[in-house]
C-alpha cells in the first residue's frame, strides 16, 4: 500500500493505492478520509484489483481550496475524472459512501463512458436527496444538521468543542460498539485539527445544499445507465429507507440492491466482511462483462 500526492486538474490529492488489475476508485464521505476504506483496500488488492482511495478535496493531506464555491458538485465530480486521467485510467469501477457516493452518482450520470460499474454505500442520489428534503417531512427532520452546517464558525465550533464531542457522537457513537478503535478515532479527529480542514469539509454542504435550495425544485441529472449496486445499512439514523427507493428509481441500467439489516450509516467500517464479500462478488460478475 502506497500513498502519494497526485496532480488532478488544478489541485493535488493524497491518494492511497494497492494492488494491480482493474481499477476500483473508493470515494469516502463526511467526516472521513481514505482511511475509511482501510478494510476494503487490502481485500480488493488480494482479489486482483487495483484499489485507489483519495482523500477528497479539502480532506486529509489533499489540497484545501479556500472558497465555498470551490466545493461545488461539478468541481468535486471533476476531481474523480481528473484523478483517473492523472493515473492513466480510462475506465474504473467507482465506489462511493456518503458524500463520496454523491460524487460517484454524478460521475456515473454525466461521464458514463468512464465508469465500468457503480457501487453506492448509504448515499442517496443527489436529486433524490433534494426531492426528499422538499417533500418528505421525516427525511427533512433527519437532515437537520445540514442546516446547522450552513453557519460559518458556529458549525465548526459545535463539532470541535470539547475535543470533538459532537463529531464523535455523529460518527463513532452512532455505529455499533467496536466499529472504531481509539486509534481509528484519533486518525479522524487529528485530521480535523489541521488549519481549515473542518471548514473545507463543511463547505461541501454550504456549496451544494444552502438553505435556499431546500425551497426550490431540485436540479436534474441524466439517468444512471451503468451497472449499479446499492448497498444500504438499514440502521442508518441519517438517511431513511425512502431515499434508497428514490435513488434506485434514478437507475435505468442493471441494478442490484443489497440491504444490511441493523447496520449503521458507517456501513463499510461497521460490516467490513459483508461489504467486502458483496464488492468482490459484484466486481467479478458485473452485468454485461
Amino acid at each position: 500500500m502506497t500513498t502519494e500526492r497526485v496532480k488532478a486538474g488544478d489541485i493535488r490529492l493524497s491518494v492511497t493505492t494497492e494492488g494491480d488489475g482493474e481499477p476500483v476508485i473508493l470515494l469516502h464521505g463526511f467526516p472521513e478520509l481514505a482511511y475509511s476504506w482501510r478494510h476494503q483496500i487490502p481485500a480488493l488488492a488480494a482479489g486482483g484489483y487495483r484499489a485507489v482511495a483519495p482523500d477528497l478535496r479539502g480532506y486529509g493531506a489533499s489540497d484545501r481550496p479556500s472558497l465555498v464555491e470551490d466545493y461545488g458538485i461539478q468541481a468535486l465530480a471533476g476531481d474523480v475524472v481528473n484523478l483517473m486521467d492523472a493515473l492513466g485510467i480510462e475506465r474504473a469501477h467507482v465506489v462511493g459512501h456518503d458524500w463520496g457516493g454523491s460524487l460517484a452518482w454524478v460521475t456515473a450520470a454525466v461521464r458514463p463512458e468512464r465508469v465500468r460499474s457503480l457501487v453506492i454505500l448509504n448515499s442517496p442520489h443527489p436529486v433524490a436527496s433534494a426531492e426528499a428534503r422538499n417533500d418528505d417531512p421525516a427525511q427533512r427532520a433527519k437532515s437537520w444538521y445540514m442546516l446547522l452546517f450552513q453557519f460559518p464558525g458556529v458549525a465548526e465550533t459545535w463539532l470541535s468543542k470539547d475535543d470533538f464531542h459532537e463529531l464523535r457522537e455523529m460518527v463513532f457513537r452512532n455505529a455499533a460498539a467496536g466499529t472504531f478503535t481509539p486509534e481509528d478515532e484519533a486518525v479522524f479527529t487529528d485530521a480535523f485539527r489541521r488549519d481549515g480542514a473542518l471548514t473545507a469539509a463543511l463547505n461541501y454542504y454550504r456549496a451544494n445544499m444552502p438553505a435556499a435550495a431546500w425551497l426550490r425544485p431540485p436540479p436534474q441529472l441524466p439517468p444512471v445507465t451503468v451497472p449499479t449496486m446499492i448497498v444500504w445499512g438499514d440502521g442508518d439514523t441519517f438517511l431513511g429507507i425512502g431515499l434508497l427507493e428514490r435513488s434506485a428509481a434514478k437507475v435505468t441500467g442493471p441494478l442490484r440492491v443489497e440491504r444490511l439489516p441493523g447496520v449503521s450509516h458507517w456501513v463499510q467500517q461497521e460490516a467490513p466482511d459483508r461489504v467486502n464479500a458483496l464488492l468482490l462478488d459484484w466486481l467479478g460478475n458485473v452485468p454485461g462483462a
